[in-house]
C-alpha cells in the first residue's frame, strides 16, 4: 500500500510541526553585533568556522582516500578475474587426449528383430 500525502505549508510551520526551536532572535542578535562592528565576536565566528571547516574537509578526505582504495582494490580483483579466465580459455582450447572407443551398445532381446 502506497499513500501520498502533499502538504503546503511554510517554513515557519513546517519549524512549529517539528518542534524546532525559533533561531530568529538569535539570528537577529549576531546580524546586530555584526552590524555593530564587535570584531572579538566576529573573529570568534571566524576561527570556528574555520576549524570546523577544516575539520569537514579532513573528514572528506578520509572519505575519498578510503573509496579510491575500494576502487584500486576493485580494479585488483577485476585484473585477477580477467587473467583467471584467459588461463581457464586457453586451457580449454588446448589439444584434448582422444578417447578411447566406446563399447559397443548392447541390444536387448526384445529390441531385436525378428525374422
Amino acid at each position: 500500500m502506497k499513500i501520498h500525502v502533499e502538504v503546503e505549508i511554510s517554513p515557519e510551520e513546517m519549524r512549529r510541526l517539528v518542534g524546532l526551536p525559533d533561531a530568529q532572535p538569535l539570528w537577529d542578535a549576531v546580524y546586530k553585533r555584526i552590524g555593530e562592528g564587535d570584531s572579538e565576536m566576529i573573529q570568534q565566528m571566524a576561527k570556528t568556522a574555520f576549524t570546523e571547516g577544516m575539520k569537514t574537509i579532513d573528514l572528506s578526505a578520509r572519505v575519498l582516500k578510503s573509496l579510491s582504495g575500494f576502487a584500486t582494490s576493485r580494479k585488483a580483483a577485476d585484473k585477477t578475474a580477467a587473467e583467471t579466465k584467459s588461463s581457464t580459455t586457453s586451457d580449454e582450447k588446448a589439444p584434448k587426449p582422444a578417447a578411447s572407443k566406446a563399447a559397443p551398445t548392447r541390444r536387448s532381446a526384445s529390441s531385436k528383430s525378428k525374422t
